[in-house]
């Protein structure tokens, strides 16, 4: 009886520790299935991963050559609105220019007419007010007389030959021109001598 008691103990352990390593290879299978289960999920997670942020990099790209673009808009209309302010304030200014030359011209004649030195002063007073509100806006003469004539600044209305100036040069103004920042707003009239 001890035998078999010893006997049937055996077999209850060899059924047991089967049992136990039908459990742990089915564990094992069940893990391993698992595994590769989750590896394939994980890879399409990573997949999904890679095209949204190949999605983001794309939008990103659109969005930083947007923004470059409308900065560059933005200084264009920019710039625009500046060249189109100086461009009506020099056509104002240039508008200008024939009350500056008739002042001048009264002047001279004012001062040869023998009128009161009141009256001389007074216009003196408003053609120097006239031209230092030009100067505020800007407006300056050029100055010509013994510079090399150069036709974007000047205009030939008189051409003499003499021995007293260099060739091609400016030997008398007749009418003062007058440049509003970098652009001429009106050409000076001149006389320009030439060597005999």
């Amino acid at each position: 009886m001890a035998e078999e008691k010893k006997e049937k103990l055996h077999e209850k352990d060899k059924s047991q520790k089967s049992s136990e390593v039908n459990d742990v290879d089915v564990l094992f299978k069940t893990l391993t299935e698992e595994n590769e289960r989750l590896k394939k999920e994980l890879g399409t997670y990573r997949d999904k991963a890679e095209i949204a942020e190949s999605k983001l990099m794309t939008a990103l790209s659109q969005y930083n050559r947007l923004q470059a673009d409308f900065d560059n808009f933005r200084r264009r209309t920019k710039d625009k609105e500046a060249k189109m302010e100086d461009d009506v304030k020099a056509k104002v200014l240039k508008s200008f220019l024939p009350v500056v030359d008739n002042f001048e011209m009264a002047l001279v004649h004012v001062q040869k007419s023998g009128v009161s030195d009141t009256y001389v002063k007074g216009m003196e007073l408003l053609l120097k007010q006239f031209i230092t509100f030009l100067k505020d806006a800007d407006v300056v003469e050029m100055e010509a007389q013994g510079k090399p004539f150069d036709p974007h600044f000047h205009e030939a209305v008189m051409q003499i030959t003499s021995d007293e100036w260099d060739d091609d040069t400016v030997s008398m103004v007749m009418k003062k021109g007058y440049m509003y920042k970098d652009q001429v707003l009106r050409p000076a009239s001149v006389q320009v001598s030439h060597k005999s």
